[in-house]
C-alpha cells in the first residue's frame, strides 16, 4: 500500500492531478485508513499510469482514457498490469535498446528510455526484469572485452540514481529495526544489494545504504553510531565467502545483537548462524525471512 506522496514520485505527477483523476473523474477507487487517510494499491497505480500514458501519449481527455480505462476492466482485458519479476523475457525489446544506447555512451538516450519504461510498466517490473538483465549483459561484455569500462560505469551509476530516487519515496516506520546495507572491501557489482533494499524501503524498514566497496575497518564503530540491529551483506564473487565470514565473526564480538543478512554468491560457503539468514534471488522469499529475523 502507497501513500499519495508515493505515488506522486512513482507516477512523476502532481497530488492535486491524482486526486482530480480520483474525485472528479472517478479513475480509481484507493482505500482508506482508519483515520481516513487515503491508500493506493498497486492496481490503482498501475490504472493511473495508464490514464496517464493515454492522455500524455496519445491524446486522448482524461475523461475519455478514463471511461476506456472502465471498460476494459469491465471485459477483464489487462490494462498493462505488473508482470511477475520472472517474465524478463517479454522485456528483451527494451533490453536491447538501452544496451545499445550504453554501446554508443548515450546517456541521454539511457535517460529516456529508461523514463519510457517506468511510464510503461510497474517500477518492480523495471528493476527485477529490464535494469538486472541490462546489467549481467553489459557485465559480461566488460569481461569479455567487447565494452570499455567507461561505459560500464556509466550505465552502473544511471541506474544508482535510479534506485535512489526510490529509496527515498517510501516512508519508513520507526518501529522496524534499522539495517545498513554494504558489499564487502573489494566488491563493485551491488545490483543484488540495491535489489533488496529497495524491497526493504517499501516494506517501511530504515536503511542507511553504504553500497559497494566497504571496509571493514571502521565499521563497528558506525554500526553503533547509528544504532543498526541489521546488517544485509552481498556479494557476486565466490571467492568473498570467507571475506563476508570475517566481518560476521568481527562484528559479533563486539555486538552479539547485531544480525545478518547474506545474499549473493557468497552464500553457500558462509556457515549459518544463530542470528544469520542467508537468503537467495526470489523476491517472494523475502518476506518470510525477514518475519523470521523480526522474531529473534
Amino acid at each position: 500500500m502507497y501513500n499519495i506522496k508515493a505515488v506522486s514520485k512513482i507516477l512523476d505527477m502532481p497530488t492535486v492531478t491524482i486526486r482530480s483523476w480520483e474525485t472528479r473523474y472517478h479513475a480509481i477507487t484507493p482505500e482508506r485508513t482508519a483515520s481516513g487517510h487515503r491508500e493506493y494499491t498497486e492496481e490503482n497505480i498501475t490504472d493511473l499510469k495508464w490514464v496517464k500514458k493515454q492522455v500524455q501519449d496519445n491524446g486522448m481527455k482524461v475523461s475519455q482514457a478514463v471511461k476506456q480505462l472502465h471498460s476494459l476492466k469491465e471485459e477483464q482485458i489487462s490494462v498493462s498490469s505488473p508482470m511477475s519479476v520472472s517474465e524478463e523475457g517479454n522485456y528483451q525489446a527494451q533490453i536491447e535498446e538501452l544496451y545499445y544506447a550504453v554501446l554508443h555512451l548515450d546517456t541521454a538516450k539511457c535517460h529516456v528510455l529508461l523514463d519510457l519504461c517506468f511510464s510503461q510498466f510497474h517500477y518492480r517490473t523495471v528493476f527485477h526484469s529490464i535494469i538486472v538483465p541490462l546489467m549481467y549483459k553489459v557485465g559480461k561484455a566488460w569481461e569479455e572485452g567487447k565494452i570499455h569500462v567507461a561505459q560500464e560505469h556509466m550505465i552502473t551509476n544511471l541506474v544508482l540514481q535510479r534506485f535512489m530516487n526510490f529509496f527515498r519515496i517510501f516512508e519508513t516506520a520507526s518501529t522496524l529495526p534499522k539495517v545498513m546495507a554494504i558489499c564487502p572491501q573489494g566488491e563493485q557489482h551491488q545490483i543484488g544489494l540495491l535489489l533488496f533494499t529497495l524491497f526493504l524501503n517499501e516494506k517501511g524498514y530504515p536503511v542507511t545504504y553504504i553500497g559497494a566497496d566497504t571496509p571493514l575497518e571502521g565499521l563497528e564503530g558506525l554500526i553503533k553510531e547509528k544504532d543498526i540491529d541489521i546488517i544485509a551483506i552481498s556479494t557476486s564473487r565466490k571467492k568473498d565467502e570467507t571475506i563476508i565470514q570475517k566481518y560476521i565473526d568481527v562484528l559479533s564480538v563486539n555486538i552479539p545483537e547485531l544480525k545478518f543478512i547474506v545474499g549473493g554468491l557468497g552464500v553457500e560457503g558462509v556457515k549459518i548462524g544463530d542470528r544469520q539468514w542467508n537468503i537467495d534471488s526470489s523476491y517472494d522469499s523475502w518476506s518470510q525471512i525477514m518475519t523470521e529475523v523480526n522474531k529473534k
